[in-house]
């Protein structure tokens, strides 16, 4: 065999500086299904080099055909599930480093020689992503309600196939190693307590982790829950696992010291409590929109409608916007039917090759930052990438009859494991808030924005408006469309909005910000907050406050 010609996807489990985390979009971890194939041929290549070897590739093998290669499977479907996501990403990581020190004899090192070369041309997880996995694990359980127990065996809202594995114990112990170090204690626990249980259940000849490593990093998610005597209960288990552990008698004695200061009472309740402990619950208002349990005022609701919008424009003539108001002062509308499946298509496939880690624009510049508010990566398309994106920009133009001389470039947008964008305004003008982001004058704030999905998601990533009560879920070729600025010029702090998070699906969006200049004549402008003439009767503006704690969470 010509060693030269095998190359294998692969990503050290090391942690280093990186930005184009897989986690943060599901298309990057899509990309990886179809690399993963070419890694299938060229293993059994390698089998047939080192008949000594067979055995642990072929369990390498087995591991991914098991889910991805059955007959009718919907690979790309399957993928969408967060577990099989993340099962993928530590397939080709922690799997990975396993099955390398088998390689590394004879022909595996010519082998990882050709590894580091394609590693250096593709996106590959780290250990970035299994950190980023592993929070957008919590947010998913938080946010939808899913116990731990549930998400660890593959049991998710809305999803009723039944090609998803249960996770092992090394899986489980990388998501509550990750989450202790993040410092979400409770969660970590969980996720721990369920690690050691599959790992008394799985009894294999040669485990993947060590039992006593899944008990230390238990008995520190029960300190720092609060819990010292749960934690000096595990440290004995520790001692019996393993008497020359390091941190074996400076756990003990600083465990020992703290229960000495306790009462009896305190100490007893800590004896007491559950194992794995209880979860803080996250059931705000946030969370509920993303559910759908969200109520619209009753005042608002005779006024919703749908109806066809020509704007007088001579191209809508034939064919109108479809507009659905979603709710009014201020005005949110679900447009249908914005562009077609082959132009989402072709927008999809143009941003594919610049899709970067999202940002978001800094208080007081123009400049841009990494930020834990926004699971996503992004693409800005100009006209000159694509001939979709001068059509998109007609088509968008015309239906929501601004000027798109004066907008910003398209966005695109594809989320990724618990991808979500926390509440935020997309104005700049901010009344609120004296540090308001950098405004260039001869393009003004964002008086509008355009939100395009172009998939459809199977159970979460709905757009929600918190101080409205508004959800709404994406429909592929439907937009949302709203106004940020009030007639005033003023941001319209009450168009806050968030993306949730995708629970189960490949989110695709695309957004089009238009800026005000060069827009009077479209949407004049006012001395008020909101012309008196788009006033509804019997509708009030709702309590500004909602919207300023929601910016402080």
């Amino acid at each position: 065999m010509n060693i030269s010609k095998l190359f294998f996807v692969s990503f050290v489990f090391l942690f280093k500086n990186v930005w184009a985390e897989v986690f943060t979009s599901m298309a990057d971890v899509h990309n990886l299904i179809h690399t993963e194939g070419r890694i299938l041929n060229i293993l059994e290549l390698l089998i047939e080099a080192e008949k000594e070897k067979i055995a642990a590739i072929e369990n390498y093998i087995q591991q991914f055909t098991d889910v991805y290669e059955l007959p009718g499977a919907d690979v790309e479907r399957l993928v969408s599930h967060p577990v099989n996501a993340f099962l993928l990403v530590k397939h080709l990581s922690a799997d990975w480093e396993n099955l390398k020190r088998f390689l590394l004899y004879d022909m595996g090192a010519a082998a990882v020689r050709d590894i580091e070369k394609e590693r250096s041309a593709l996106r590959f997880p780290e250990e970035e992503d299994i950190k980023g996995a592993a929070e957008g694990f919590v947010r998913l359980q938080r946010t939808y309600k899913i116990t731990t127990e549930d998400f660890a065996s593959g049991k998710i809202p809305n999803w009723n196939v039944t090609q998803v594995p249960p996770m092992s114990a090394l899986d489980c112990y990388l998501i509550g190693h990750r989450l202790a170090q993040e410092g979400v204690h409770d969660y970590a626990a969980n996720w721990l307590e369920i690690s050691l249980r599959k790992f008394d259940e799985e009894k294999e000849e040669m485990p993947k982790i060590r039992k006593v490593d899944i008990v230390d990093w238990l008995q520190y998610a029960y300190y720092h829950g609060g819990n010292p005597v749960r934690a000096l209960e595990l440290t004995e288990v520790v001692r019996e696992l393993d008497p020359d552990f390091p941190t074996l008698e400076s756990n003990f004695k600083f465990y020992s010291d703290l229960i000495a200061e306790l009462d009896v009472a305190t100490a007893q309740k800590m004896r007491d409590q559950s194992r794995p402990p209880p979860s803080v619950q996250y059931d705000g208002h946030y969370e509920a929109l993303c559910r759908g349990e969200g109520k619209l005022a009753p005042r608002v609701v005779p006024h919703l409608k749908c109806y066809f919008e020509t704007h007088n424009n001579p191209y809508l003539l034939l064919q109108p916007a479809k507009f659905e108001v979603a709710y009014v002062d201020p005005d949110i509308y679900f447009v249908h039917d914005v562009i077609t499946d082959n132009q989402m298509q072709m927008i999809k496939e143009a941003a594919m090759v610049s899709l970067q880690r999202a940002t978001v624009v800094k208080a007081g510049t123009n400049e841009t930052e990494y930020a834990k508010i926004r699971i996503s990566k992004s693409a800005f398309l100009g006209e000159h990438v694509h001939p979709v994106i001068p059509e998109v920009n007609r088509r968008i133009g015309h239906v929501t009859n601004f000027d798109m001389n004066q907008a910003e470039q398209l966005q695109v947008a594809n989320y990724g494991i618990g991808g979500f964008y926390d509440a935020h305004y997309d104005f700049f003008r901010n009344p609120n808030d004296i540090n308001t982001k950098h405004i260039e004058k001869h393009l003004g704030d964002r008086i509008a924005t355009l939100l395009i999905y172009m998939t459809d998601v199977e159970a979460g990533g709905a757009t929600t408006f918190p101080v409205l009560n508004v959800t709404l879920f994406p429909q592929k070729g439907s937009a949302s469309f709203w106004f940020n600025l009030n007639r005033d010029g003023r941001g319209d702090v009450r168009t806050l909005h968030a993306g949730c998070p995708v629970l189960s699906g490949n989110k695709w969006v695309s957004n089009k910000w238009i800026r005000e200049i060069g827009q009077h004549d479209r949407r004049p402008c006012d001395l008020v907050q909101d012309s008196l003439s788009r006033q509804v009767p019997g509708v009030v503006w709702p309590d500004m406050e909602p919207a300023k704690e929601q910016m402080e969470r």
